[in-house]
């Protein structure tokens, strides 16, 4: 390796007094003899900053079993969480919270940082032949001084801690430097005004020192506020809300379109030649029926505005359940729908008050039933109960025409007799006409 300063000198660079050590990390009993005097040998560390963990009844727990909680969890003071119990349960433990206070802050906040650089810097100590026995004791002695303090302030961050993270990482550090610059620490290797806080040191590391809270601290997962709960809830209602109808509302254009269909081509087939005096019967019998069917024929009923309208209805934003908004604005928009699909249901439902015949009335009488039989629905229902609702009695009623239609487009026996006979009486009248009279 070279040396800094070697390198300095072909460089000719001017190089800092002090600066081949930082940057090697190398550092003799000199250097971290003056690194001490500035900091942690200045003043000896004050107990009454460590009464807490003090070995006694009063000394807080690290974590305790916890009772079942509610919405209002976490409870002040306390960092909640859930680890694995045995078959499968689910235990719930309560980590203390024990925040400083700012006068213990302001004074154990800067020693620590100070015993952990001078720990890190007695790593690469480097020893020069000035070394006596009795500075290599005082070097030991101050390395433990170093680690015991550090060790109890970080304690006292483990309890301050307000979430399981940060707890983790000083419980981490914790074992790190019992297992480390802790190691083999008696009484006779500490500095007079350090010596006091062996016993505590002692007392801590029997309740925390332990690879079992290790662990649990390190895997447990947080238990859920009530305000993260309740956002959670309403998150999952409006995804089912919005799914719902969406699927409500496409079960209903599906069925609505398929009974237009069904229709339509029912009135299509309706446009047949019918000879004359067939024509005269049936508008004899049916009055302005047949003006009704070109009335339905032509869609004036509305019946292809309606499913358009439903068609044309922008379901997409159901989907997103970011707001309860746009389930009130289709239900708005389905109320509007019902509303034109009961202008097409009532023009139905008058069918039979327009023959005159009253046994054809009585035939076409359960189509009176489509009246107000959408408004009815329980779009809760499944989809075939749904189907049999609307697509049943409208079905029947379009059957029941039908069949009257048909009946005078099949003619029985009498009247193609009397048709026949009346052409027949036609015939000869205009053969007189043109023959016998002037």
């Amino acid at each position: 390796m070279i040396r800094l300063a070697t390198l300095a000198v072909l460089l000719g660079l001017a190089v800092p007094a002090g600066a081949e050590s930082i940057l090697e990390r190398r550092y003799t009993s000199a250097k971290l003899d003056g690194f001490w005097t500035a900091t942690l040998g200045a003043a000896a560390p004050d107990l009454a900053a460590f009464e807490a963990l003090a070995p006694g009844g009063d000394a807080p727990p690290p974590v305790a079993d916890a009772p079942a909680p509610d919405f209002g969890l976490p409870f002040a003071g306390e960092v909640l969480g859930e680890s694995g119990g045995p078959r499968g349960t689910v235990v719930r433990r309560a980590f203390p919270v024990i925040p400083f206070s700012p006068e213990d802050a302001a004074v154990l906040y800067p020693r620590l940082a100070w015993a952990e650089i001078y720990l890190a810097r007695y790593r690469f100590y480097e020893a020069v032949s000035t070394d006596d026995a009795a500075t290599l004791a005082a070097l030991t002695e101050r390395q433990y001084a170093a680690a015991a303090e550090a060790y109890l302030t970080l304690a006292r961050q483990y309890y301050a801690g307000a979430d399981l993270p940060a707890k983790c990482a000083h419980l981490t550090r914790l074992n790190e430097l019992s297992a480390g610059p802790l190691g083999g620490i008696t009484e006779a290797l500490l500095p007079e005004g350090w010596r006091a806080l062996l016993p505590i040191v002692a007392a801590t590391e029997a309740r925390l020192g332990s690879e079992t809270l290790a662990n649990l601290v390190c895997s447990v997962a947080p238990v859920r506020g009530r305000a993260e709960t309740v956002d959670l809830v309403e998150t999952r209602v409006r995804e089912r809300i919005m799914t719902e109808v969406r699927a409500k509302v496409d079960d209903t254009l599906a069925l609505l379109e398929a009974s237009a269909i069904a229709f339509q081509t029912l009135v299509d087939d309706m446009d047949v030649p019918i000879r004359s005096a067939e024509i005269l019967e049936l508008e004899r019998v049916l009055g302005n029926a047949s003006a009704n069917m070109v009335l339905v024929k032509e869609d004036q009923l509305r019946a292809a505005e309606t499913i358009a309208t439903l068609k044309a209805t922008d379901l997409g934003s159901l989907n997103q359940p970011g707001q309860l908004q746009e389930f009130t604005d289709g239900r708005e928009r389905m109320a509007a729908m019902v509303a034109g699909i009961e202008v097409v249901m009532s023009a139905l439902a008058d069918f039979s008050a327009i023959v005159e015949d009253p046994a054809i009335r009585a035939e076409l009488g359960p189509c009176e039933t489509l009246r107000g039989a959408y408004s009815a629905l329980d779009l809760g229902e499944d989809t075939g109960t749904l189907t049999l609702a609307i697509s049943g009695p409208y079905e029947d009623c379009l059957a029941r025409a039908s069949a009257v239609v048909a009946r005078f487009q099949e003619p029985s026996l009498d009247k193609a007799v009397m048709a026949a006979l009346a052409a027949e009486v036609r015939l000869i009248s205009e053969t007189y006409l043109s023959t016998v009279a002037p």
